[in-house]
């Protein structure tokens, strides 16, 4: 389960959207932006509005029926429903709603993960931050402290690094003290620019994990969407992001092995079901758009 911000606008969901789409497994994307989506307006281009999200998972935690809601709120990124996406806010204002459901939410995504076989992609937007750590209501902060791996999108510029600083101290601190540990944090580069990965390396402190291009056709179109059959395989931004998403993988396996972290047990009989008909995800039906 991997988590990726930003400390500004360094292209977070078309990252998070690209990793999603182009990893070996079965994926869930959570959408979880704080100040809210843009995939059902972008990439889905308005198939679905305010009817679904996250919103109502906020509802649904406060009368009990949280792990009900979250399998009636998730909805397919591919026609095979391999690829699940669970839709976020509609309204910054809705953030604070969600103050007290990230951290049942994160069990459930935890359970997704571990139990049921996919790689779990949350989208967290982009970082705020206070004196003392990162913003209890204006981040989803129990979904970083929870996730294999915090990633923080950079582009190799100057100035994305001269913000990204200020971010990653922030973070170091908040996983250290209330996540797994600091050596969660990793780097998403995007290339737009021509400081060399180990000189960001360097600077930051922080290993890369994977590297993007600056690729804007294909951004576009997952920023935008497109009525044209696409073949993933055929772009190149989902070819690197799926390197990416392996060693992610990967890293986030073997880090939970040296930390001998055990797998979260599935203690309610209704996430346990839920985890069960997710199991095969291809054969999943009922799961719309």
């Amino acid at each position: 389960m991997i988590a990726l911000t930003s400390a500004h606008a360094s292209g977070v969901t078309v990252s998070s959207l690209a990793l999603a789409l182009s990893g070996a497994r079965p994926s869930l994307l959570a959408e979880c932006d704080a100040k809210g989506g843009s995939i059902r307006t972008g990439y889905r281009m308005g198939e679905w509005g305010g009817e679904v999200g996250l919103w109502h998972l906020a509802q649904a935690d406060r009368e009990g029926a949280l792990a009900e809601a979250f399998e009636a709120h998730l909805r397919r990124l591919d026609a095979a429903g391999a690829r699940l996406w669970l839709p976020g806010l509609t309204d910054p204002m809705q953030s604070a709603a969600m103050e007290q459901t990230w951290e049942p939410l994160g069990v459930l995504l935890q359970a997704m993960e571990q139990h049921a076989g996919y790689d779990v992609v949350i989208d967290a937007g982009r970082m705020v931050v206070e004196p003392g750590g990162v913003h209890p209501s204006l981040c989803p902060r129990p979904l970083l402290h929870c996730a294999d791996l915090v990633v923080l999108v950079v582009r190799n510029t100057l100035t994305s690094i001269a913000q990204c600083l200020p971010v990653a101290r922030v973070l170091r601190q908040e996983l250290e003290q209330r996540g797994s540990g600091a050596d969660a944090l990793r780097l998403l580069l995007v290339q737009e620019g021509d400081v060399p990965d180990h000189e960001i390396t360097r600077r930051l402190q922080i290993p890369v994990i994977g590297t993007l291009p600056w690729d804007e056709k294909t951004a576009r179109i997952l920023t935008h969407g497109t009525t044209r059959q696409v073949k993933p395989a055929s772009l190149a931004l989902l070819k690197r992001a799926r390197q990416a998403a392996h060693a992610a993988q990967v890293d986030a396996s073997t880090r939970r092995l040296r930390m001998q972290l055990p797998a979260p047990a599935v203690t309610s009989p209704v996430v346990a079901g839920v985890v069960q008909r997710l199991l095969a995800p291809q054969k999943e039906a009922r799961i719309s758009g």
